[in-house]
């Protein structure tokens, strides 16, 4: 992913032609037409002139704008510590495209804009423009037209089958025709990269129907590790209810399966049971419930939780092909917890030997942050001298990015000193989230979660096991814990 770049400017007009030509520089290097490029550079101009007007009118003060360029599109923070302004004042901007200033233009000019108060650390405005793909271009009359198209005969045959070279155009239309330009897998828009990719990245099966590609599902490989998450699942909307879906999941098990993989996983979106029920029903063990996982901005026809405009969770389900027993370090807060999640798998293990050794000179942290959902994940690997110090700082670089959520990754295979990792994180916010199987080189982590948005939501998401409704109830007690220490 290309780094991001951050410019902190006086609030004053004259620095507005600064951040216009940065903004020209970083995006000229992408995909964008002139026409979009003038669109982000007005937005970024309109948020600024806000800022410099009314947050700082009569006063100095500073504006940061930072943009996050990803695959298909850019992201642009516009960040003021002047006047608070009201949420529903943004909301409620009564949208008139003649409009020459103010939001009502932004709206018109982006794909997703946004507003985050961030109390005492000010506000901050987002900005999402996507990459208009030659797919788009082709495809944009679509939706006009699908009311007027007959209903299709319930006898047409439909042929499920692994993915060959020519389905990636019809696979990408297939993606467009039900997400428009929202959908998160940026490589999916790329008909091109679907076949350079394919057999590497990910394995694909597709449903066909008289030549014409009309459902996809996918599982993409976990660099480093011996697992992959399905995904990608797309029914064309005139073939629905024709049982494609369970038939592309039974095929992309038996690939899956065939390649060598120890095992799959899902990430069922919570605001329905549907897919909690499919993956239930194809043997899945749910290990993780994932908090402010989904974007807030979700919307799913004739569902009430996603009026809610909350970020949404996501829980993590496992179909293994393989099995042995694992050594763990297991701290004593959650031990009794991860053994519910290991029973619920299959999975035997024992606790491993805690021998007093030299701590290392060294610790083993990384992350990485997804602009468009505005999540990031910290990955843990080794305690060592000074590990409170890089960790906190670690945590601070990701709190300056104000992402919504941030998950924690502790390794249960390779950490001694387990224990006091999680004394330290649960005492800065960190709660619990489950268990991530295979998940770094063929290893267990234990996950955790943190909440840094007021938008994430906790009651709306519904569970459909037993073993979810558990889960769910424990994660919210953790939480409440946490807040208390």
């Amino acid at each position: 992913m290309p780094q991001s770049v951050v410019l902190k400017v006086p609030s004053q007009h004259r620095y507005i032609k600064l951040v216009e030509d940065t903004i020209r520089d970083v995006c000229t290097a992408s995909e964008f037409s002139e026409s979009d490029l003038d669109a982000l550079v007005e937005s970024t101009k309109e948020l600024m002139e806000n800022a410099i007007e009314h947050a700082y009118s009569g006063e100095e003060g500073y504006v940061q704008v930072t943009l996050h360029p990803f695959d298909t599109g850019v992201r642009i923070d516009v960040h003021d510590w002047g006047v608070p302004m009201s949420h529903s004042k943004h909301q409620s901007v009564p949208l008139d495209p003649n409009a020459s200033k103010g939001f009502n233009r932004i709206y018109t000019l982006v794909d997703r804009f946004e507003y985050q108060n961030l109390g005492k650390e000010g506000k901050r405005f987002i900005i999402i423009k996507y990459i208009p793909h030659p797919v788009h271009k082709r495809k944009k009359h679509a939706k006009k037209n699908k009311e007027s198209q007959p209903p299709l005969p319930k006898e047409l045959p439909i042929t499920v089958r692994d993915f060959r070279e020519g389905d990636e155009e019809g696979i990408a239309h297939l993606i467009y025709k039900n997400y428009g330009h929202s959908y998160i897998k940026e490589s999916f828009y790329y008909p091109r990269r679907i076949a350079q990719e394919h057999g590497k990245d990910f394995y694909s099966v597709v449903a066909e129907s008289e030549g014409k590609i009309v459902g996809h599902f996918a599982f993409v490989l976990i660099p480093e590790s011996t697992i992959a998450e399905i995904g990608i699942v797309v029914v064309d909307p005139l073939y629905k209810g024709r049982g494609i879906m369970n038939k592309m999941i039974e095929r992309i098990l038996e690939k899956a399966r065939s390649v060598g993989l120890d095992a799959v996983f899902g990430e069922a979106i919570m605001y329905h049971v549907f897919s909690q029920k499919s993956n239930l029903r194809h043997g899945f063990s749910e290990s993780a419930l994932m908090i402010g996982k989904t974007p807030a901005d979700i919307t799913l026809e004739n569902n009430e939780l996603t009026k809610v405009e909350k970020r949404g969770a996501v829980l993590i389900g496992y179909k293994f092909f393989q099995k042995w027993k694992r050594k763990l370090f297991l701290p004593d807060v959650y031990k009794k917890q991860i053994a519910k999640t290991y029973k619920n798998a299959g999975i035997d293990f024992k606790k491993a030997k805690t021998k007093k050794k030299k701590e290392h000179a060294h610790v083993f942290l990384s992350y990485e942050f997804d602009p468009p959902t505005n999540v990031a994940t910290i990955r843990i690997d080794r305690y060592g001298r000074n590990f409170k110090r890089k960790f906190l700082l670690l945590v601070a670089q990701l709190r300056a990015k104000h992402c919504d959520m941030i998950y924690a990754d502790v390794s249960l295979e390779d950490i001694p000193q387990i224990e006091k990792v999680i004394k330290i994180m649960n005492k800065r916010g960190f709660f619990y989230c489950g268990v991530m199987f295979l998940w770094h080189e063929q290893k267990d982590y234990l996950r955790l979660q943190m909440k840094h948005s007021d938008k994430v939501g906790n009651k709306n998401y519904v569970c459909y096991s037993d073993f979810c409704k558990a889960l769910s109830r424990y994660i919210k007690a953790d939480e409440k814990r946490c807040k208390g220490l």
